[in-house]
Formats: structure tokens, sequence, C-alpha cells
């Protein structure tokens, strides 16, 4: 491990939020990893078994869109602001997280904070919508197109970000589709290959994939070396896969042998429709809602990385590799 320094020579200090979260927890053991000194933003309820063995500090914040994160954000060299609200019951509660919840810490980080070196945004190509055809470059700002409330109350925090313009280094990173140890959404094409199965769509459909290890990195060199100014960069493995090539790529790299099993897009609306009902019985807002299958169903879920590859020197995992590295994780830990 290396020691990295801040523009005053001394450990660089960064405040994570959204820490004990699928991706925010890879942050956080990249940077400790880094010499970074990071203390993680975490509510008191929060579960932190992914950040058992990281040596971090903690402070507490009910993280709301009328938090005072005042005492947080002071003293620290930079913000990554990972948290996020991935499923809500209504459209309001990603309004209130993605996107009050993002202007009120960067208020924060002006009022208590204005020598802070970067503010790192973990949004979504969510945020930037699907794409055209598997060619199709990255919209211009202002031409995004998200097509659920997520993606559209990112985009919105993102642009409560532009009050740092001019004054605080911002850099927004837009992961596409992420795969890897600890996650719960893609874990489905895991599963179905342990079964011996392989999702075929009706209709194919073409989306890129990132290794969440590639996202931390991302993140780490953004904070070390990452350009200054306010920049946007999406994230994502350069190859296009479609559905039932992704099944057998890592069926190929375990060792499984898979049959084809065809999932017409109605099979999909009609089980987010009992996952939503379903969920009124219960606490937490369905897993799979109709709006998650808006998005699945999109043809094309594609975006140009250049960009991210020269600035952020960011070199992607294949799926060949990162899904044999995932899919033995998820043995290990019982998940299959």
């Amino acid at each position: 491990m290396f020691t990295i320094v801040n523009f005053n020579g001394v450990i660089m200090k960064v405040l994570v939020t959204g820490a004990n979260g699928f991706i925010g927890s890879h942050i956080v053991e990249e940077l400790v990893q880094q010499g970074f000194d990071v203390t993680c933003l975490v509510r008191k309820t929060s579960n932190l078994k992914w950040l058992s063995g990281c040596k971090t500090a903690f402070v507490t914040c009910d993280m709301s869109a009328t938090a005072d994160f005042g005492d947080a954000v002071r003293g620290c060299d930079a913000i990554v602001h990972s948290a996020g609200v991935l499923r809500a019951r209504n459209k309001e509660r990603y309004y209130d997280f993605n996107q009050r919840t993002t202007g009120r810490l960067a208020e924060a980080a002006l009022k208590h904070n204005p020598s802070l070196k970067k503010f790192i945004y973990i949004s979504s190509l969510a945020a930037q919508g699907p794409s055209k055809d598997a060619a199709c470059g990255n919209p211009e700002p202002g031409a995004e197109n998200p097509v659920t409330d997520y993606g559209r109350s990112k985009l919105a925090g993102e642009k409560e970000l532009d009050i740092l313009r001019g004054k605080i280094p911002c850099t927004i990173l837009r992961p596409a589709a992420v795969y890897g140890p600890r996650d719960k959404d893609i874990f489905i094409f895991f599963k179905l290959v342990s079964l011996g199965l392989r999702p075929m769509p009706l209709k194919e459909r073409y989306l890129q994939l990132l290794y969440v290890k590639d996202a931390a990195r991302a993140v780490s060199f953004a904070l070390k070396d990452g350009p200054g100014g306010f920049n946007i960069y999406p994230l994502a493995e350069k190859t296009v896969y479609g559905w039932e090539e992704i099944g057998k790529i890592i069926a190929r790299a375990v060792g499984k042998k898979t049959i084809p099993l065809p999932l017409p897009g109605a099979a999909f609306r009609a089980a987010s429709i009992l996952a939503e009902f379903a969920s009124i019985f219960t606490s937490r807002p369905a897993v799979l809602n109709r709006q998650k299958v808006d998005e699945l169903l999109m043809p094309f879920w594609v975006c140009d990385t250049s960009k991210s590859e020269k600035e952020l020197r960011a070199d992607f995992t294949k799926l060949n590799f990162g899904g044999k590295i995932t899919y033995q994780w998820y043995k290990d830990s019982g998940w299959l």
C-alpha cells in the first residue's frame, strides 16, 4: 500500500456516503487499500457487515433532504456521494433522496468546506437513458432521455451539482449495469446459470456491463489524478452484450452447461405487477417493479467510454473474468 497525498502534502481525507451499500462498500475498500483516510457517512440503522474489515471512521446522519451535513463535511478533502435510492414506493421518494439530498450535501460542502478539493457523484447510466442503437454515442448535456423516475431523479441530482461549477471540482460517474460480489440485482443471471438455465428474451436486448471493482478504481483515480472542472464520465466495459450471450459467457467461465430459458416481455410485466402487489404487505418496495421492467426491456443500453478511458485511465474488466470471480463469490457466500 502506498500513501496518497493531497495538495497540502498530507493523507487525503475522504467522506463516502452510501458506504455500506453494494457499490459504496467496494469504493471504501479500494480507497482504504490505496491509503486514503476514509470516513463513512451512514445511518444509525445501517447494516455495516460489508465494512467490517475496513479501517475507517464512521459518522451517522439521517441522509434526508433536510439533513444537516455541516459537521460531516467539515475537515474532509473530498466527498464521494455514493448513496442513492434504487427503488421506492412512489415518485417523491426517488426525488427526495436522489435529487434533494444530493443538493443538500453540495450546499453543505460549499458553506462548510469551500476549500474541498473534489466532489464525486455516483450517478447512473439510467440518467442518460437508453440508446437508439448499439453504436450510439453519449448525448450532449441536456439531451438525456431517462425513462424511469429513478433515472430522472438521478439526472436531477446531477443538475443539483451545478452549484459547484467553477467553485469545487466535480466528477459525475455514470455506471452501466453493475455486477460483482454482493450485488442482488444482476444476481438473477448467476442464479439461473447455476440452475443450468440461460435467459433468452424473445426479442434480443443489448447492454454494457460494469464490474464493480472497476467503478471503485475509477473513483480512486478521479480523486488522485482526475481532471478539475465539471465532468461526466460513463463507465462500462466496451463490449455490448445480448442477454443470452451474457448467460453463455458466465456458463463457460464457470464450466456449467445451460439450456435456453425463453423470457417474453409479458412475463416480466406480469411478475412486476405481482411483486408490487406483494410489497403492499411488506415494509419494502418491490425489487422488480413496472418501471424497472421498462428499463430492462429497452433495446439498447450502451455508452461511449472513450473519455473515461483517456481521462480516468479506466481499464474495464471483461465479463468472462469478472463473471467467474462473481460466481465464485456467490458460491462461497452461500448465495448459490
